[in-house]
């Protein structure tokens, strides 16, 4: 005659196999969620930088060494390392590649001494290549 004072073996081992289906079930939501969390973190890091660097422009465009025509600029057209370094930039172990491209300036534009100016920003997330964009106006100084 059956005992009822406890569990019976393969009661245990259904009730450890049902646990362990949930809690891997469960596991790979969290690595998941860190995944997006993570790409999340490199898009903000990658908009953050295309804006300082799109302010930088209107402050000193010079330290790119762009001019105010219709060109696409990037660390291949830096004569110094300075400029270089800032077209390249390495944050949280991630490497992101600053480009600027000038846009063609429209009469009203000219008038008031301004160029339009795109900030792309290229930077790989969860092994994918991404690129993020800020587009502003730049004050022609000469």
């Amino acid at each position: 005659m059956l005992s009822e004072k406890g569990f019976s073996l393969i009661e245990v081992l259904i009730s450890l196999t049902i646990l362990s289906v949930s809690v891997i079930g469960i596991s790979q939501f969290f690595n998941q969620a860190n995944q997006i969390s993570a790409g999340n973190n490199n898009k903000l890091v990658a908009t953050n930088l295309a804006r300082m660097t799109l302010e930088r422009l209107q402050n000193d465009y010079a330290a790119y060494e762009i001019k105010a025509s219709p060109q696409t600029y990037d660390k291949n057209q830096c004569t110094s390392s300075n400029c270089r370094d800032l077209y390249e930039t390495m944050i949280n172990n991630n490497k992101y590649e600053t480009i600027i491209t000038v846009i063609s300036q429209q009469d009203e534009e000219t008038s008031i001494k301004l160029f339009p100016v795109k900030v792309t920003i290229h930077y790989k997330s969860n092994q994918k290549d991404q690129v993020t964009f800020v587009e502003g106006y730049v004050k022609n100084v000469k």
